[in-house]
C-alpha cells in the first residue's frame, strides 16, 4: 500500500513540476515522506482549481490554507491557499494526468 502511495505522489510530483505556471511546495529530495503533494496552478485561486477538478474529473483536493496559516504566510499563498494532493491505494496514474490537462488550460 505504501510503496503504491509513494509511486503515484512521485509519478504526479514529476510530471506537474515542469509545467509552466504550476508552483509546486515541499521538499522532495527526502526519501521518506507522506504521498502529499500541494501546488497552486497560476494565480488561480486553490478552490477554484479543486472545483473544477471536482466537476470535469471527479478528483477531490482539498484546497485553502489547510489549517497553517502560518506555513501559508511563509510561502506568500495566504490569499491563494493551496492545492493538496493526497494519494491513496485507491488512486490511479490516470488521475494525475487530469492536473495537467487543467494547468495546460490555465497558462
Amino acid at each position: 500500500v505504501r510503496m503504491h502511495e509513494s509511486v503515484l505522489a512521485r509519478r504526479f510530483y514529476e510530471t506537474v513540476r515542469t509545467i509552466p505556471g504550476v508552483k509546486v511546495y515541499g521538499n522532495f529530495a527526502v526519501q521518506l515522506r507522506a504521498p502529499i503533494v500541494s501546488l497552486n496552478i497560476a494565480d488561480l485561486d486553490s478552490s477554484e482549481v479543486a472545483d473544477e477538478l471536482a466537476e470535469r474529473f471527479e478528483i477531490a483536493t482539498r484546497p485553502g490554507a489547510h489549517c497553517a496559516p502560518r506555513l501559508h504566510r511563509a510561502l506568500g499563498t495566504e490569499d491563494q491557499g493551496a492545492v493538496r494532493f493526497s494519494w491513496s491505494y485507491f488512486n490511479t496514474e490516470a488521475e494525475t494526468e487530469a492536473v495537467r490537462i487543467l494547468a495546460a488550460e490555465a497558462v
